[in-house]
C-alpha cells in the first residue's frame, strides 16, 4: 500500500502556533474533537482514558479517503465556504469555521491515530509530531507530510464514524479523573443532551447539565429570555429568579442573546479546586468561545466577587459577517463592533444586578444574621423605631461584606458592639455612610471610637496585614529575594494599591511567556545571569510584565533599555495578534540603583529613558517601604483593635 495515500501540508509556524502551542490543557483539546463530532452529525461521542492514552469515538458520518485528504488533513479548510453551513442529517449549524481546531491535538499528544469508517469502508492513519517537524524543516517533497497508513481490523470501528487515539501524551493524565473531564466538557458546551440528539460519555458515564457543578450554588439568578428559563430551573436553590430582556442592537439590527448571570451566597463557592469560576463565559453556537468577559470591566465592586454566568451570543459567528475570532480561536477581537455591543450590554446588566444584589443582601441581612447567631433575634426584637431601622441597615451591610458563616459570626458580634456604642453616643446615622465596597470609609464612620475603629472590617483586611507583617519579619538581605519572588506575582497591590482584581486567561499567560522566552534567546549570558524570575499578570485591563533582578545585580542603563525595548516590541505584537489594546507595563524590580548612581537626576534620566517603552523601575527596599506607607492606617487600626479582639476571644464572647 502506498505511503502517499494521505497528504498534509502546513508550515512550521502554523504547527507551532495553532497546534503544538495552541492549548495547554486536555479538556480544551477534547472540546475541539467533540465539536468536530457535532459537525459530523454524531449522536454519541465516547471518551476513554486507557493506559496513558485518550480514545475518542463518535458515530458521525465518518470520512473516506477524499474527505481525509481534502478536509481533515487540509489545514484551514473553509468548511462553510463550500456552500454548506449546516450538517446534512440534523441540520446543525457548524461550529468549525477555519479548519484549524484539529491541530490542537498536537498540543497534548506527540502521536495521533485516526480510524474512520464511511459507508462501511475503513481508512486509518497515524501522525507523529516529530516526523512532521522533520519533514517541514527539511522541505522534503515541497514540505508535504504523508501520514503513515495503518491496516486495521473491521472490529476497530464497527459503525460509521471516527475514532481518534491520542498517544504519547505530553502531560500526565493520571490526575485527570473522569469526573474532572465530565465537568470541563459540560461547562464548555450547551448543546449536550437528548433534545439535541447529542450525548457525550466519559468512561461510559453520560455528561449532563449537573456535571457543571455550579447551578446548585446559585443564590440569585437573572436569565435572558423565556428560552433561558431552563437555567433558572436548574438553579433549584436560588431564592431570587428574574427574567431579563434578551435583545441587543448592533448597527440598528436586533440580536437575540440567551443565557444567565447569577451570584452565589459565598465567594468561596466559586473556588473549584485550583480553578476560579468567578467569571462570565461567552458561548457561541453552543460551544465555549471566550473563558471570561469580566476581565473587560475595570470597575468591580464587592458583588463582582460573587458573579458567575454564561452568555450565548450566536451573532458572534454569523455566516454572512466577517470572522471575529482571534487566530487562536479562543477569544474574540475586542475592536469588533459586535464585541463592543455585547460588552456594553453586559455592562448595563451588571450595573442593574449590582443594585439588585445589594438590595437583596440588605433585605436578607436580619434573616441571615439570626440564622447564624439565633440570639441576635432576641436583641433585634428589643429595638424600636429608628434604632431597629439602623440595625436592619447594619445587618444588611454586614451581609454584603462577608458570607462565610464562621467569619460572619465573628464580624456580627463586633458590629453589634459598635452599634451599641454608636447608639449610646447618638450617632447611629453614621451607619448610612458605610459602603461595604470601600472598607476605608468604615474607618471614618467610627472616628473617635478608637477601640472600635476597625471592628467591622477586621476580617476583610486580615490577610493583607498578615502579608505585610511577613515582609516586616523577613526584610533582610538574604530573605528579600525569596519573599519578593514568593509574594509579588500573587499580591500585585504591593506594587500598586489600586491593583485588586488580578486575572488573565491561561492562554494569554502561556502566549506572553512564550514570546518573552523568545526574547530571552537574544539576551547576553550576562543579562540572563542577572535575572531571578519573569512573570505575567493582568489587572484592571492592563497587561503586566514583571522581571525580578537579583538583588545584588547592578544593571547599567544601556543594558536595561535594550532589554525592555525587546520586551516592549514583543508585547505589542502579542497584544495586537490577540486583539487587545496597547495597555501594558513592564516593571523591573531591582536591588541596586541603575549604574550604581543614587542621585535624583540620574533616577529621572532612567525614568525618561524607559517611559517610551512602557517600562519603569521599582527597588526591593522601596517596594516594602511603600507597602507599609500605603497600608499604615490599616496596620494602625489593626493594632488598636487587637486588644478588644483578644479580650473577646478570651471570653468566648456571646450576646
Amino acid at each position: 500500500m502506498s505511503n502517499n495515500k494521505y497528504t498534509m501540508s502546513l508550515s512550521l509556524n502554523v504547527l507551532n502556533h495553532l497546534g503544538i502551542n495552541l492549548y495547554s490543557n486536555i479538556p480544551a483539546v477534547l472540546s475541539e474533537i467533540v465539536a468536530n463530532s457535532w459537525d459530523a452529525d454524531a449522536e454519541t461521542v465516547k471518551i476513554f482514558f486507557n493506559n496513558g492514552e485518550i480514545i475518542i469515538v463518535d458515530d458521525g458520518c465518518g470520512m473516506d479517503e477524499d474527505d481525509i485528504n481534502q478536509k481533515f488533513l487540509t489545514v484551514g479548510y473553509p468548511k462553510r465556504e463550500s456552500g454548506n453551513v449546516i450538517s446534512p442529517k440534523f441540520e446543525r449549524r457548524y461550529m468549525g469555521r477555519k479548519g484549524i481546531g484539529k491541530l490542537s491535538m498536537f498540543s497534548v499528544a506527540k502521536e495521533i491515530e485516526v480510524i474512520s469508517r464511511k459507508d462501511g469502508i475503513l481508512n486509518a492513519f497515524r501522525m507523529n509530531v516529530d516526523n512532521i517537524v522533520t519533514v517541514i524543516k527539511e522541505k522534503e517533497k515541497d514540505g508535504d507530510y504523508h501520514p503513515e497508513v495503518l491496516t486495521v481490523e473491521n472490529s476497530a470501528l464497527k459503525h460509521d464514524g471516527t475514532k481518534i487515539i491520542l498517544k504519547k501524551l505530553k502531560r500526565n493524565i493520571t490526575s485527570l479523573t473522569p469526573e474532572y473531564i465530565r465537568k470541563r466538557i459540560a461547562r464548555r458546551f450547551s448543546i449536550i443532551g437528548s433534545k439535541n440528539h447529542f450525548e457525550v460519555f466519559v468512561n461510559d458515564k453520560k455528561v449532563s447539565i449537573a456535571d457543571r457543578d455550579y447551578f446548585h450554588k446559585l443564590n440569585y439568578i437573572w436569565y435572558y429570555g423565556e428560552e433561558s428559563s431552563e437555567y433558572a430551573n436548574y438553579a433549584n436553590k436560588a431564592v431570587h429568579k428574574e427574567e431579563r430582556n434578551n435583545i441587543l442592537k448592533y448597527n440598528g439590527i436586533p440580536y437575540i442573546i440567551s443565557g444567565w448571570i447569577g451570584t452565589v451566597e459565598s465567594s468561596g463557592d466559586l473556588k473549584d479546586g485550583e480553578d476560579n469560576i468567578n467569571k462570565i463565559v461567552i458561548l457561541v453556537r453552543g460551544k465555549l468561545g471566550q473563558e471570561d468577559i469580566l476581565d473587560e470591566y475595570t470597575e468591580g465592586g464587592l458583588y463582582s466577587k460573587y458573579l458567575i454566568g454564561e452568555i450565548h451570543a450566536d451573532f458572534f459567528d454569523d455566516d454572512m459577517l466577517d470572522d471575529m475570532a482571534t487566530s487562536s480561536r479562543q477569544e474574540y477581537r475586542r475592536d469588533d463592533d459586535r464585541f463592543v455591543a455585547l460588552k456594553n450590554f453586559i455592562y448595563s446588566e451588571l450595573k442593574y444586578i449590582q443594585n439588585k444584589w445589594t438590595d437583596l443582601r440588605n433585605a436578607s441581612g436580619v434573616e441571615h444574621a439570626t440564622a447564624i447567631l439565633p440570639v441576635i433575634d432576641n436583641w433585634y426584637k428589643t429595638l424600636q423605631g429608628d434604632d431597629k431601622k439602623y440595625a436592619k441597615k447594619m445587618l444588611g451591610k454586614v451581609n454584603q461584606i462577608v458570607s462565610d458563616s464562621e467569619k460572619k459570626s465573628e464580624i456580627l458580634k463586633y458590629s453589634i458592639l459598635a452599634f451599641e456604642k454608636l447608639r449610646y453616643i447618638n450617632k447611629l446615622s453614621a451607619i448610612d455612610s458605610i459602603n461595604p465596597e470601600n472598607i476605608e470609609i468604615v474607618g471614618t464612620v467610627f472616628n473617635g471610637l478608637d477601640e472600635l475603629e476597625a471592628t467591622l472590617y477586621y476580617q476583610i483586611i486580615k490577610e493583607r496585614t498578615e502579608v505585610i507583617k511577613h515582609f516586616r519579619d523577613l526584610v533582610t538581605d538574604d530573605a528579600k529575594e525569596k519573599v519578593i519572588q514568593s509574594y509579588l506575582f500573587n499580591h500585585l497591590w504591593l506594587l500598586d494599591p489600586s491593583w485588586e482584581r488580578v486575572d488573565g486567561t491561561e492562554y494569554m499567560e502561556t502566549t506572553v511567556l512564550h514570546a518573552m522566552n523568545s526574547v530571552d534567546k537574544k539576551l547576553t549570558p550576562e543579562e540572563k545571569a542577572g535575572r531571578l524570575d519573569l512573570g505575567y499578570r493582568m489587572t484592571a485591563g492592563k497587561h503586566l510584565i514583571i522581571e525580578l533582578k537579583r538583588s545584588e545585580r547592578i544593571v547599567n542603563l544601556g543594558e536595561l533599555t535594550n532589554q525592555v525595548m525587546k520586551y516592549s516590541d514583543a508585547m505589542e505584537k502579542v497584544l495586537q495578534d490577540a486583539g487587545y489594546g496597547n495597555s501594558f507595563e513592564i516593571i523591573c524590580v531591582l536591588g541596586k540603583p541603575v549604574d550604581s548612581k543614587k542621585d535624583a537626576d540620574h533616577r529621572e534620566k532612567v525614568k525618561n529613558c524607559l517611559k517610551p517603552w512602557h517600562a519603569r523601575v521599582v527597588y526591593y527596599s522601596e517596594l516594602i517601604e511603600n507597602a507599609y506607607r500605603a497600608y499604615q492606617e490599616y496596620l494602625k487600626a489593626n493594632e488598636q483593635t487587637q486588644p478588644l479582639i483578644e479580650i473577646m476571644n478570651q471570653l468566648d464572647f456571646d450576646l
